[in-house]
This record gives structure tokens, sequence and C-alpha cells, in this order.
């Protein structure tokens, strides 16, 4: 859609991108709700223009004003309507916000409180465009096509909890789009042309103008001005970072730091500026000084805290100190050239910036000091070079504040940021939420009186084993780890994990697929998000203690809501087949069944496909997170490592703090110095406070993260190894021998300017000037080449010929992670550096040749060779023109070409054998009906069918179980068809999706319904089988009087209950479905696993008791935490175990 004129202009000559027309009736009475009014703009744009201008859009507004919930609008809209097939292919709100809209409703309230709480809903809900370009033919203008998603909850960052998410729309611009954007021309591009006026020009949805105003990666977001114009833009655009008081910031900065916003992130506490503490970085020069000099020199700055470090000069020389261990000492560390020559005293100027109550804002305060030499303490001569920084982007955060945003979060205190890292100290008197923020961390200058708010990112977690992925493999090759070590280990791995799975013992079995991080990851995030609540992450089910008003988190309540039937929403099929597996033996299913089976044979066919795809599982290796180390106690190239809760699954050993070598890298590992191996020790004081974060040294030369493809500690995550075989093998390059390369010559920046120089003008005196030109600011990184991909290629294939330490292999490598920053940094790579590159890397080419002798290039080049591992993967391809090569340079073969052969060995081995397992498994088990899941139903149907000469029996069997039975079985029936229509729809799907835009197919619908079949299923609700009216034959035959009909079934139904009438489905879809069908499994998984665990309880535990005791057996209580099989085993649920069984009470 390309910008165009509007019919009525808010300002004049305003060009404007129309997606819903502007209607006088929309501002008529009371204004559409936002969610109401992008639903009509979603509507509007799929049709075409000579569509839309029939569509009278007044009665389109007048049916929004009815209508509470926008998921109603389609039927209210297109019901019955020749529109309604179009309509009928959108994606649909998803359900968690449809039930929120009507949980909303208010029946009998106040107007004014329905209008608070629609609008308290509207804040919540984001809405955003896919925006793709137009197939053009050779005539054709450039156009932009929307893809209007529906409105659903809103992201996680600061903007939106600020403002409110109805006042946004975001764009999210195509991989094609954003790729033909960024071409290394010389001259701007008809494309560019018209994306710089598309962006310009706001955009139109009814009565309301969004304008273009900030943009992170390939996101575009627009605000909606509450009085849309210019000015109003302009103000809102100051007030996410005042231009005036940050006036001396490159433009690029201010990009980057208004970007911030849009960071995911969770809201926690504010802090007062009284207790921010601004305090300088650690260099690697820095020393220490005494707490007793540091705590007289703040007194006489005025600071009413004792900071961590503080700085001050020497001979007009800055420097910082640091404070050190506990110590009687009271002197304070100097090199020698800062001595000098001094015979009595040093004089030293220190410095500090406090807050300033009165002038609210951050101070410079300075105090020269007299120090004797006997208070100071010389360290030698000072190491030569430039100093580093130690600490870039980590600060300290006061236990009292870590306190308050774990409880802020519903978290216990033993979860510890990353960023922000806990003094080491304890003080119980210490109650005042201080946080200090370095020089590095300090972004923009804030105005006066703002509040600091406490946005956290993530916090660091209990970890787990880790894998050798694609890029630190070759690494570790050329730093000494034989092939052969690698490979033995991928073949051990496999060989034990399918050994596992192929175990019969259920607690093996389970054990073995609880190891999975994604397994894991899901529970973790489940249980993160509901509180007070019975869960069991082991089978997925939730039960609410009170189905009525279900005791969660209000914060989640709504997006979490239950079922009619007592169960929770999301406690359908588990998504993980693991978790599918793991449920079924906790309800007390064998190993072989043969859905069990079936799934177990997808986790081992996905185990090795992951393995060969150069994830080499570590069982001693970890990715976690890293920090400096705030005693300073640690020496140059040692580490802390401690552990809360993590087992070695090779040999069951559960690890606390390590003592020993280990390797630490680093993603993007490039380049030989991206892998260390360090020394891990032990720390008296560190080892009472971390606990899984790795803790460096802060002495030395530079800070490991440096070296470590230059890393800092604002959140980065490393991988350590402590496998003995790996790390004896492997060895520390040279640093001296073996720099690394400098590029930074080859880059330039994308803007050049400063805040005042390029905005502050246009601010005061042209609103309009000044918007476009912060949103050309914004879009730069748009038109930036992106050379990330291409150089990583590069260096792939350099790596693949010329080894690691070749020259250009490291210089191609150390471009890539440059180009990889860029966007950041504001930067682009130099057209003439590039095309240098180019030369160079086609020249190293022409010298290979094939073991045969010839050459693997001619010019002029028109594909370039890529080896052999990478020819299958669509990231390293050149478009389908790159050719695969392998063969053995110098005799040597590469590490990764080795782990395919042997894994594609490995992977046809194992899947002669899996198949010839199902064979002979699916023919034992065809004919073995599980009896257990009838069961349920079939006690219930033999009463009732034949004694019907019992009191209210007949009316049962007539009114509820026989209607229930025949539409179970034709549901059964169409099974098996539905399977295939699913299959076919969702290959016509994928074509209407090329054409339309993801989502726009049913696929992207977010309906738990797959297949009309389960929809039949879902509809035969407990409250419709109420509504049950015998014909007038059966009244004739059986002679019913109906209100004695009606009263029997009722009371019939009542004790039954909501859950005990959905066991009874899932009971007569077993009963109706062929022996080991996954139909049951499919439609009613949770069902039938609580069928399950009701059979075994009755046999043996519970007597043979009426119908009402069966019906009030609830599910097993939860079990929550990761040794959860052991309390399984305990209590004697899991069945088919190899050792016997023990008998007691149920779970």
């Amino acid at each position: 859609m390309a910008p165009r004129k509007a019919n009525k202009n808010v300002e004049k000559k305003l060009t404007e991108t129309v997606l819903l027309p502007n209607d006088e009736r929309m501002l008529e009475g009371s204004p559409i709700p936002w969610s109401h009014l992008f639903e009509l703009a979603r509507f509007y744009q799929s049709f075409s223009a000579e569509e839309q201008a029939k569509i009278k859009l007044s009665s389109w507004v007048e049916a929004a004003k009815k209508v509470a919930n926008p998921a109603e609008l389609p039927e209210q809209l297109f019901a019955g309507s020749k529109r309604s097939g179009k309509i009928d292919r959108l994606a649909r709100i998803a359900g968690p916000l449809k039930e929120l809209f009507k949980r909303a409703q208010p029946k009998k309230t106040p107007e004014e409180e329905e209008e608070h709480t629609l609008a308290d809903i509207q804040k919540l809900i984001g809405c955003s465009i896919n925006l793709d370009l137009s197939k053009r033919t050779d005539n054709s203008p450039l156009a932009f096509i929307p893809r209007l998603n529906p409105p659903a909850f809103c992201k996680p960052n600061q903007l939106n909890r600020s403002y409110g998410a109805h006042r946004f729309i975001h764009l999210k611009l195509s991989d094609q789009l954003s790729s033909r954007l960024r071409p290394r021309a010389s001259n701007r591009t008809a494309l560019q042309k018209s994306f710089r006026e598309f962006i310009h020009a706001p955009i139109r949805i009814g009565n309301r103008l969004f304008y273009f105003f900030l943009r992170k990666e390939n996101c575009l977001w627009f605000v909606a001005s509450e009085e849309p114009g210019w000015e109003s833009t302009k103000v809102f655009i100051n007030e996410l970072l005042d231009l005036k008081i940050n006036k001396d910031m490159t433009v690029a900065k201010w990009a980057a730091r208004t970007s911030l916003l849009l960071s995911a992130t969770q809201s926690s506490i504010d802090i007062d500026p009284e207790d921010i503490r601004r305090v300088p970085d650690l260099y690697s020069d820095s020393l220490v000084i005494s707490k007793d000099l540091l705590s007289s020199v703040a007194d006489t700055l005025g600071l009413s805290y004792l900071p961590s470090c503080i700085e001050g000069s020497i001979r007009n020389q800055a420097f910082v100190w640091r404070l050190g261990p506990p110590s009687k000492d009271e002197k304070i560390q100097l090199w020698e050239d800062q001595l000098g020559k001094a015979s009595k005293h040093v004089f030293i100027k220190f410095r500090a910036r406090p807050y300033e109550f009165h002038q609210k804002r951050f101070v410079l305060q300075e105090e020269s000091f007299t120090i004797l030499l006997d208070q100071c303490l010389s360290m030698g001569p000072r190491p030569p070079g430039k100093s580093e920084i130690m600490t870039d982007g980590a600060g300290i955060i006061s236990r009292a504040a870590a306190t308050r945003v774990c409880e802020s979060l519903g978290r216990k205190y033993d979860t510890l940021p990353c960023l922000w890292v806990v003094p080491p100290e304890y003080s119980a008197h210490n109650i005042t939420p201080w946080i200090e923020i370095r020089d590095s961390q300090w972004k923009a200058e804030p105005i006066e009186g703002y509040t600091f708010h406490f946005n956290l990112c993530r916090i660091s977690r209990s970890v787990t084993s880790s894998s050798l992925g694609k890029q630190l493999l070759p690494v570790l090759s050329a730093r000494g780890v034989q092939n052969k070590t690698v490979c033995s280990a991928l073949e051990e791995h496999i060989t034990s994990t399918i050994s596992d799975l192929n175990s019969s013992d259920p607690l093996r079995l389970a054990e073995v697929l609880s190891r999975s991080g994604g397994l894991k990851q899901t529970r973790r995030a489940i249980l993160d998000r509901i509180s007070n609540v019975q869960h069991n992450p082991t089978a997925y089910r939730t039960y609410g203690n009170d189905p009525v008003a279900p005791n969660i988190d209000p914060e989640y309540g709504e997006s979490w809501a239950f079922t009619t039937d007592g169960l929770h929403a999301m406690s359908l099929v588990p998504f993980h087949a693991e978790e599918q597996v793991i449920s079924m033996l906790a309800a007390g299913f064998e190993p072989r069944n043969r859905y069990i089976v079936t799934k177990l044979r997808k986790i081992k066919e996905d185990k090795i496909s992951n393995a060969i795809k150069f994830r080499v599982p570590i069982a001693q290796s970890t990715y976690l997170y890293v920090m400096p180390d705030p005693t300073g106690t640690l020496k140059e190239d040692e580490a802390f490592l401690q552990f809360s809760s993590f087992e070695d699954y090779q040999t069951g050993i559960k690890l606390s703090n390590l003592v020993c070598p280990a390797i630490v890298s680093r993603s993007p590992c490039v380049a030989s110095i991206d892998a260390r191996k360090i020394n891990l020790v032990d720390n008296d004081i560190l080892r009472d406070v971390y606990y899984d974060v790795l803790v460096c040294s802060i002495q030395g030369k530079t800070s490991l993260l440096s070296l470590l493809s230059g890393g800092d500690y604002d959140g980065d995550q490393v991988m350590v190894i402590w496998d003995p075989v790996l790390v004896q093998q492997f060895h520390n390059v040279d640093l001296n021998k073996h720099p690394r390369i400098v590029t930074d010559e080859l880059f330039e920046p994308v803007q050049l300017g400063t805040v005042e120089e390029c905005l502050l003008e246009a601010y005061e005196n042209n609103p309009e000037e000044f918007v476009k030109t912060a949103q050309l600011i914004q879009a730069a990184g748009l038109f930036t080449p992106n050379d990330a991909g291409s150089y990583s290629i590069k260096h792939t294939m350099a790596e693949y010929l010329f080894g690691l330490d070749n020259p250009l292999t490291q210089k191609l490598g150390e471009v890539y992670v440059k180009c990889l920053d860029a966007p950041k940094a504001g930067t682009q790579l130099k057209a003439e550096a590039d095309l240098l590159l180019k030369k160079e890397y086609e020249n190293a080419l022409d010298k290979v040749t094939f073991p045969n002798g010839k050459k693997i290039i001619h010019f002029p080049v028109k594909s370039y060779p890529i080896p052999k591992y990478l020819s299958g993967d669509p990231k390293f391809s050149f478009n389908g023109a790159a050719r695969a090569i392998r063969f053995e340079f110098g005799g040597k073969p590469h590490i990764l070409d080795e782990i395919l052969k042997m894994g594609y060995a490995l992977l046809k081995t194992y899947k002669e054998e899996l198949d010839s397992k199902d064979i002979v498994t699916h023919q034992e088990r065809f004919h073995d009906r599980d009896e257990d899941l009838s069961q349920f139903f079939l006690e219930r149907k033999r009463f009732y069918e034949f004694n019907r000469s019992e009191p209210g029996a007949c009316e049962i069997w007539i009114g509820i179980l026989r209607p229930l039975q025949r539409a179970i079985r034709n549901i059964a029936g169409e099974w098996g068809k539905a399977i295939a229509e699913g299959a076919n729809a969702h290959v016509r799907d994928k074509i209407w999706e090329s054409e339309y835009g993801p989502g726009t197919g049913g696929s992207g619908k977010n309906s738990k319904h797959a297949y009309d079949v389960q929809k039949k299923y879902d509809e035969m609700s407990y409250s419709k089988a109420f509504e049950y009216q015998p014909g007038p034959e059966e009244m004739e035959l059986y002679k019913f009087d109906l209100d004695e009909f009606k009263l029997t079934i009722d009371l019939y139904l009542q004790g039954l209950g909501p859950t005990g009438y959905a066991l009874l489905k899932a009971s007569c879809l077993a009963m109706c479905c062929n022996p080991e069908s996954f139909c049951p499994y499919d439609i009613a998984f949770r069902e039938i696993c609580h069928l399950k665990t009701l059979a075994r309880q009755k046999k043996t535990h519970l007597s043979s008791t009426g119908e009402t005791d069966m019906i009030d057996i609830r599910a097993p209580k939860s079990i929550v935490t990761t040794s959860y099989l052991t309390n399984v085993v305990k209590q004697g649920t899991l069945l088919g175990r190899s050792k016997p069984q023990a008998h007691s009470d149920p779970v």
C-alpha cells in the first residue's frame, strides 16, 4: 500500500497510509474501543479496492459499538453474508484474549465501572502488522502490503507499561523486504526512496493517526498521539529521552538508547534517585584502597554511603581504587609512577557524583587529599600497555533491593540477577534498597527528579548440562582436542540414550525423558506463572481448589482460565512428546503401549538427528551467566563456579562447587582465542553468596570476557566444560604470538553528529522537520548493508580450507563478529573494505585444488563452494548456487565432516532397528485392548442397559448413556477420515499463506481444535447433556413421565459432575475405537490418563464400591520437584517396573 492523500487532512498537505478510512460516526457518542477499531481495519484490508468501495463503514461502526467482545465482530458483521468466506480465512483472536473480554463484561454494574474495566483491558492489547513487498510486474509501482494480525496480549516492555499498549502499533518487516532495503549500492534505490516516504506518512486507522517514532531490529513502532499531529509527536519523542539534557550524545547512541524501551522486560520496583550510587568502572590497573581510608574520603565528599570503588587523579591522571578483602591494613595501593619522587606525601584529588536533593540531580564533587607515604603501599611498576575495563556493564545491587525485586516477581531470594550482583558482605542492619550504577551502565542523563524503575530482563537459574556447537567444535579441534575424542563422546551418548529409551522399566525410562532441556524449561515456565494452584507438571493436569474462583495470580488469572470441568485450559495434550510419555507412565500405562512406542520412536529419531546436527552433548558442561569478581580475590585465569542443583547424568552425582581446570567459550566463537582454559577454584567469600553463575577474576591485563570475542558483563552467557579428557587435550593459544586482529579501520559510522547538531534546532523551530529527521535517524539501520551472513559463510569456508589460525580466516572471523554488532554500534563495513576482502578471499580460493588437481573456483565466480556438512543447511546457502565440497586438506579430515559421517551411519543403523521394533510391537499390541479405559463407561452401560426394571435405570440409559454412545461412535468412525483431511488442509493453508501472508490460513487461527471431530467432541458438553428430550416414540414405548424423566437425568448428571461426565465421554470413546487406536489419546488425553489412574487405584487400593465413590476420586496430588519420579515410585504409582511394586496409599 503506497501513501496517499487523506480525504480529510488533519494537517495541511498531510499524506497518510490509510488502513481504515475515517468516518464521522466514529466520533459520535461513545468512541469505539481500540481493539474493535483495529479489527474493523483487519476486515477492511481483507477485501480488494473494488470491494472496499462498496463497504458501508457506518454500518460497521454501529455494529462495533454494540459489541463488547471484539471476537464476536465477525458473526455480527458477516453472518450469512457473501463476504463471510474471506473473513473465515482470517486468523481469529486467541482464546485467552477472547476469554478476557468475556469475563470483563459486567452484568449488573454501573456504566462508569464498565468503561473503566474495558479501558484497562485496552491498555493490555497489542496490535501488530506484518509488512511485505508486493509482487511487482514490469510496469507496476512499488507497494507495501500490510498484513494485520489479530489483537493479542501486548509485549512486556517499558514502553507498553508506561503509556499503555493501546497507543501503539508495531510493524514487522518481512525478511525479504529487510534484505532488499540493505543493498550495497552507491546511490539510493527506488525501494529505499519509497520506504522513506512510507515511514514519514502517518498510518490512519479510523479516527486515529499513528506516527513512526522508534525502531528495534526489523520492527517499527508507531504512536497515536493524543492530539494527532507533528507537534504532539515531537513532544512524545522528547519524553522518551530529554534532548536538551543529552544534547552531546551522538544520534546513533540516541537511537540505540531509546530502543531499549522495547526490550522484553519485567516490571519490579522503583528506586529513588537518592538510593542510586554512581561509581566508576574498574580497570586492569586498578588497585585497592582500605575501608577506613575510603570511609574518610566518602565523608569528606559528602557521601552518605560507602562506595565499592572511588575515582581519583594524581597529577591530572585519572585512576580508580576499589575496596579489597577485609584487612587491618589502612593503606592505599599505588604504582611506582604515581608515587614518583615524593618523600613525605602524595596529593590525590578524589571525585564522586552523589545525588543532590535540592538540585534533584547528580552533581560532581571533588576534594583533594594529602596521603602520607606511610599510608601508601607501592605495587611496583605499572603493567605496560593500555588499561582494559574489567567490569563493563556489571553493577551491584543491595540485598534489600534484590529481595524486593524477587518479592515483586513472586520468587524466592535464591534467584540472583546476573547483570546486577549482590554484594558479598552481609549486614542485618543494611535495609536500604540501593543500587550502584557504573559509568559503563550510565546510558543517558535523566530529567530532574526522575525515579529509576528496575526493569528485569532475565535472572540466573539452576543450570543443566550443555552441548558442543558447530562454532565451538572447530576451535576445540584447532587447540588440540582430537576428533576421535568428540566422535566417541557423540557415539557413546547416542548408544546410551537409545539403550535407556529401549528400557522396559518405567522408572528408568521416565528418568531419561526428564533430562530434556525443553521439557524442563516448559515446566519451569508453567510453575512460574501459576501460584497457589495444585499443578502436576509431569502429567500436565492442573486442578483448581475452587473451580468457581480459581486461586491464580491476578496477573495471569484471565489468560490461565479454567475449563468448565474444573481442569485447567492449558492442561490438554502436553506439547512435548517426552511429557506425553511421562504422563502416561505416571498414569499407569506400560512402556509397550503402542502410543508410547510411537512417541518414543519420534524422540529417539529427534535425539539422534539433533546430535548429528553438531550438538554433541557433554555431561560435564553447562551454559550460564558470567559476572566479575566483586571481592577482587580471584587471581588471573581463575574463576569460581558453584551449583545450586546440578546432576551429572552420566554418573548420577550431584555437584556443588568445582575445583578443576575448565574450558570457557562464548558465542560467537570464531577464533582460537575465543576459548580459554582457566582454573576453577574454591573461595570462602564467594562460596556463601553466588550460585549458578561463573565469577571471573578482575586481575590481569584484560578481562576474560573481553578475550572471548569482545564480550562484556552486561548479561552475557558462556559455556563451561570441565570434562577431563577434553580439558586435558586442550591448550590455550599464546596471546603474545597470536594477538586478535584489529578491524576497526574497516568500519565507519552510519550517522555522524550529535543530538544538538542534528535535532535541537528543528525541535525548537519546526516540529514536522524534527519528527521526520528523528524518523530517518531511527530507521537508518534498515538501510545499512547487513554483511554478517555473507562473512559468516566466508569465515566458515576459510576455516575449512586454511585452518582456524590462518590470517585470512582470523580477519574474516573478526569482520563477521564486528558485523553482528554493527547495527547496535551504528557502524557499517566500508564499501572499499568489502571489495578488498572479497578480492582477497577469491584469490585465496583460486589457489586451492581438489585432490585431482582441479581448482575449486573459476573466474568469474558464479558459485562459491561450501563445506559438505553445510550443504543441507539453508542458513549457509547462496540461493541454491553453492557447490558442496568435501576433501581432506593437508591430510587432516575436518572435525565436522567426521561427525557428519559417523552420525549418518548411526542414524541408518538405529532407524533400521526402530523400524523392526515398531513392526513387532504393533503386531503384538493390535489385538490387545486396554480394558481399563473403557471400564468406566462399560460398568454403567451394563448396569443401566440390562437392569431397566430398576427405578431410574431406563431413564439414565435412554437419556444419557445411549445418546452419548451413538454420538461417540460417529466421532470414532470419522477419525481416520479427519486425519487425512487435516493433513490436506494443512497443505492448503501453507499454499494460502504463501500467497496472502503468514497467519492468514486456518493454521493461524490459534484454535486448540485441529479437526472437526474434535470440535464435535468438545460440543458434547456437560451442560448440553441436561437438554436431552426423548422422542414421542420413546415416551410411548417406555411409558415415561416427562417430569420424572427430566428429574432423574438431572439428579444423575449432578451426581456425576463435570469431571465425571468428561471421564464418561473419554471412556466411551475408548470403547468405540479400534484397539490401540490413537483417537482417544489425541482427542481426550487428560481424561484417558485419569481413567488409567482410576482403574489402577481401584485394582490396588480400592474396594468395589458404588459409583459415587468412584466419581469422588481426585487426580494424584501435586508433584512439583525435580526428583518427582522418586516420590512416584515410593508411592507405587508407576506400574510395569521390573522390581516388586510398593503397596501404599495413592499419591
